[in-house]
């Protein structure tokens, strides 16, 4: 009896401890910057510019060399673009972002979502942007909850889940108050953002096209991988899953798996660099392998030798073609 009391007592204090490493990589892992970046501050779609050392997309000295980087033939001009702020539905969020309305364009509309710890000022939400509006479209930036100048809820993300809604909040926005139909409105997701958008996909099925830009597919391996980039042991991740759980959020509630399958006959097309340091290429391969599975065409677009979304700067051009081949096709 003494034995499984001592046994019971054991089990309960490494649960215990166990749950407070979780708790504690959950609460740094999924940590973002409720506010803007100083180094994005001064960036607008009439003026933006690549951030300097040690504040890239990707780490390392790889990323040095886009530093000043001139992309300047992507500017638009100031009268383009103009601030809007949109209530959710419980109005309790306010999300903040600019409204592109193209005096070319008939409806079609694309919302393009942020990454993770960053916001609507990044360069690489910026960029793909102008791509777009260039080409005819209206555009939507908004700054996600806990990001940018929207409402700083509790600081952290929560892998898609709360942000799927952020970006419906968007969708109801553009119906109520620029008259557009929700089949007329695409999503560019990035990263972070390319969960959020397919987490969006299964919760509202009149979205008709989907772009991510280096997406993760199954969420276990890329949250272990995260951990690890963050400077956690990977096998931390499971702890944090149940600690996230104790505090009433479940990051996998609606998977990628989820909107694959709930996809039906709506588009989708995926921008990957195969060098990936944040989010492994693989991710896509796996993603377009299980769609296929599924009976559903997803077109992958490498980009040779390219990190985290550097795509955009090794071949601009063409990325710029593809995102505009895809909305023109699809919306």
């Amino acid at each position: 009896m003494k034995y499984l009391t001592y046994l019971a007592a054991t089990f309960f204090v490494l649960f215990i401890v166990f749950i407070l490493a979780g708790d504690y990589v959950y609460r740094t892992g999924t940590k973002v910057h409720c506010g803007v970046h100083e180094y994005h501050k001064k960036n607008l779609p009439s003026s933006f510019f690549t951030p300097g050392k040690n504040n890239g997309p990707f780490k390392g000295s790889g990323w040095d060399k886009w530093v000043g980087h001139d992309l300047s033939d992507w500017w638009v001009d100031n009268n383009s673009f103009s601030k809007v702020e949109i209530l959710n539905k419980k109005n309790d969020i306010t999300l903040v972002g600019w409204w592109m309305e193209n005096k070319f364009s008939y409806d079609k509309t694309v919302v393009v979502v942020h990454g993770l710890n960053t916001n609507r000022q990044d360069f690489n939400v910026i960029l793909p942007a102008n791509m777009i509006y260039k080409s005819g479209f209206n555009v939507l930036l908004i700054d996600l909850r806990d990001s940018g100048e929207s409402t700083c809820q509790d600081s952290r993300h929560s892998a898609g889940q709360e942000e799927a809604d952020d970006i419906l909040s968007a969708i109801k926005w553009l119906n109520q108050f620029q008259k557009i139909d929700s089949s007329n409105i695409g999503i560019h997701g990035i990263s972070g953002g390319a969960i959020a958008a397919l987490v969006s996909s299964v919760k509202n099925q009149n979205l008709r096209s989907f772009s991510l830009e280096s997406p993760i597919f199954d969420f276990n391996k890329a949250a272990k991988d995260e951990v690890i980039y963050q400077g956690f042991p990977g096998f931390l991740w499971s702890s944090a899953y149940w600690a996230a759980r104790l505090r009433g959020i479940d990051l996998m509630e609606i998977s990628i798996k989820d909107a694959i399958d709930n996809i039906q006959d709506r588009k989708i097309q995926i921008l990957h660099g195969d060098k990936d340091s944040r989010v492994k290429y693989s991710n896509s391969i796996e993603l377009v392998d299980y769609a296929k599975s599924k009976g559903i065409e997803v077109k992958l677009h490498t980009f040779n030798n390219a990190d985290h979304t550097e795509g955009l700067l090794t071949e601009t051009k063409r990325y710029s073609e593809i995102l505009v081949s895809f909305f023109n096709d699809t919306l």
